[in-house]
């Protein structure tokens, strides 16, 4: 695996009080997908990842005022309930994309509470990085998996 740079990759982690078989469900079910994946009040619609290798890993996400920002990339890897690696600097069957942004690294990992969710990012440069930072990486990203999170309670019966 990549060595995590400070210069260029932004990572969150956080403790999921739910099994890593949950949290996954979360990411492979569309309409639990839509549930979590955006900070609110953002959304996300045209869900349609595929969860192997060279699968689309694509959605529109829509902004509080009504803005939609299509992101469209490929799955790398899929581990269930373990690892998933997406990138926009391909797309879908491996094609490339023109204008690349991210790899994105979430790993799972069973600890006795739950789940250890790990989200790494790994950016092209120090720019890019400082640019995602500036959008609200810590922040956004936190808030989703604190979603994901609850969502994944909520599916054990266990209250947020």
């Amino acid at each position: 695996m990549t060595p995590f740079d400070p210069r260029t990759d932004l990572r969150v982690e956080r403790n999921i009080a739910a099994k890593p078989e949950t949290v996954w469900r979360c990411w492979t079910d569309p309409a639990l997908f839509a549930q979590w994946f955006a900070p609110a009040p953002f959304t996300v619609k045209d869900i349609a990842y595929d969860f192997e290798p060279g699968g689309r890993a694509n959605l529109t996400m829509v902004l509080d005022d009504g803005a939609e920002m299509p992101l469209r990339g490929c799955v790398l890897v899929a581990d269930a309930a373990r690892r998933l690696v997406t990138t926009d600097a391909l797309l879908g069957g491996y094609r490339p994309n023109a204008a690349p942004f991210m790899t994105a690294i979430y790993e799972l990992e069973a600890v006795p509470d739950g789940t250890l969710y790990c989200a790494t990012v790994l950016h092209g440069d120090k720019d890019a990085r400082k640019r995602h930072e500036k959008m609200g990486f810590h922040d956004g990203w936190a808030t989703v998996i604190r979603q994901l999170g609850d969502l994944a309670n909520t599916i054990e019966g266990k209250t947020p």
